[in-house]
């Protein structure tokens, strides 16, 4: 089913159309320095950008007619306006980051969001303490990950803001301790529940599974409601956001460790985490056996993944990559309702070209799920009461084209004129789906607070079995202004 395809997609391709990639380092994600400054300080700093963005495409499910795009004043246009707002304080042996955001969703939809981060530490030696809402990266990969797994999504716009943009911040605690020798740190993570991933609910960046998902509701509900008064009302006191489950429980906790050290030029890390996966898992038996009419039951599987990471520098090529091993409840492989096992990879590098400043970046990601042949044989339907094999396509796994799931992500930068002109190019390939994309930009900086940018994102599928079907007629073309202060 194209929702199964489409939950592996958002994990594995959400990362791979960042604006910008990250320069290549060893694990400097946080500052190391344990130490606050010996006066007490507050800074403050802000942003205002406005993005406008014209679609070229006709999406499908619109019922405009052909002729109405003929002309480019009837193309679909956008303009989202933002600010942001940063406070930092600085004490003795303590400081504290608040970076507030302003814009439309966050003000109407999601409140929870104006605090889009905020963080105090405290240092006491060697050891730093963290706690506030806040985005964590774990991993080596470049705004492209099999291990960052604490912050989920918000895919609302797809995937086009940048990677740290889209990732939601959580409520969590942080622990840092820093060894002597080779660089040695160990950092221990604890978040008292989970956000989950957050998606289009109308528009054009609707993902199919959740219209079908609407349109499973609707037609039981329907089924109620003609059954009389009772079902009469439970139709009419029913939600479809009843079926998600409520992540702010202490059921969907998350921990972790991770370990990271250097020897010489090469950086390494190894990691554990503990929590669940961010997208939900639909059980069907109960509908598929009701002739629909009982709702599918939705569930975020419960995962522990098992991490290794490494960077290092071979000559002027700057190589990384990451191998993850996720575990789940359905370790033998026929329960159709959850996750089976899988392994996930990355590996990748950049390099500067003696041509202007032409940077070079390609990373490769890919996933691998175990236990393939029972999802083919539907083996888990029979376990649990469906006898129909052609069930198969509603395993949370099922992909027809099989089970690896690999992506090229190719980043191409330049700057001209003391870095005021920035061209860019990102595109992605869908190995085993047949999709491509492409995402050229260019950037104009007149000075240290005004950029210029023009950017698109333009959008092909081999056929309907690849990963971004749903959104082929969405490229498009952007323009955006950003003052930083």
């Amino acid at each position: 089913m194209k929702n199964k395809i489409f939950a592996l997609a958002m994990i594995f391709c959400s990362f791979a159309f960042a604006q910008d990639f990250d320069d290549w380092g060893s694990f400097s994600d946080d500052t190391d320095g344990f130490g606050g400054g010996s006066s007490p300080s507050i800074t403050f700093s802000g942003e205002g950008e406005l993005q406008g963005r014209m679609y070229l495409d006709k999406p499908e499910y619109e019922s405009q007619k052909d002729s109405d795009y003929d002309s480019v004043s009837d193309f679909p246009v956008t303009a989202t306006p933002s600010a942001k707002l940063g406070i930092n304080f600085s004490g003795t042996n303590v400081d504290a980051d608040i970076q507030l955001k302003f814009d439309e969703n966050a003000i109407k939809d999601y409140p929870q969001d104006v605090i889009n981060e905020l963080t105090v530490r405290c240092y006491f030696g060697k050891l730093k303490l963290e706690a506030g809402k806040m985005k964590v990266i774990w991993g080596k990969g470049d705004k492209l990950h099999v291990l960052d797994n604490f912050n989920a999504d918000d895919y609302t716009d797809f995937i086009v803001p940048e990677y740290i943009d889209r990732r939601l911040s959580t409520p969590m605690f942080r622990a840092i301790y820093s060894f002597e020798k080779n660089d040695l740190r160990l950092e221990g993570i604890w978040t008292p529940y989970m956000e989950k991933d957050r998606f289009a609910t109308d528009g054009i960046w609707t993902p199919d599974a959740y219209t079908e998902l609407k349109n499973s509701v609707t037609e039981i509900a329907s089924k109620w409601a003609a059954g009389g008064t009772a079902g009469l009302m439970a139709a009419a006191q029913f939600d479809q956001n009843d079926l998600y489950p409520d992540t702010q429980k202490l059921k969907y906790t998350q921990a972790g460790l991770r370990l990271t050290g250097t020897f010489g030029s090469f950086d390494w890390g190894a990691s554990y985490y503990y929590g669940h996966y961010k997208q939900p898992s639909a059980d069907l038996s109960a509908t598929i056996l009701s002739g629909k009419t009982t709702m599918p039951s939705l569930e975020y599987d419960w995962k522990q993944t098992f991490g290794l990471e490494a960077a290092t520098v071979l000559g002027r090529f700057n190589l990384r990559g990451e191998l993850a091993y996720n575990l789940t409840d359905d370790v033998a492989g026929d329960n159709p309702w959850v996750h089976n096992n899988s392994i996930a990879w990355l590996a990748g590098f950049d390099v500067d070209i003696p041509v202007n400043n032409i940077n070079i970046n390609i990373q490769e990601i890919g996933t691998y799920i175990f236990k393939g042949d029972k999802i083919d044989d539907a083996e888990g339907f029979y376990n649990y009461g469906v006898m129909k094999s052609a069930l198969k396509s509603c395993d949370v796994d099922y992909d027809k084209t099989g089970y690896t799931n690999n992506k090229l992500v190719v980043n191409i930068t330049d700057s001209w004129m003391n870095d005021k002109i920035a061209p860019e190019v990102t595109a992605l390939w869908g190995i085993e789906h047949g999709d491509l994309v492409v995402q050229p930009k260019i950037a104009y900086k007149p000075n240290g607070n005004l950029t210029l940018t023009l950017s698109g994102m333009y959008i092909h599928c081999k056929d309907e079995d690849s990963e971004f079907y749903e959104w082929k007629d969405n490229s498009f073309i952007n323009v955006g202004v950003n003052c930083k202060f």
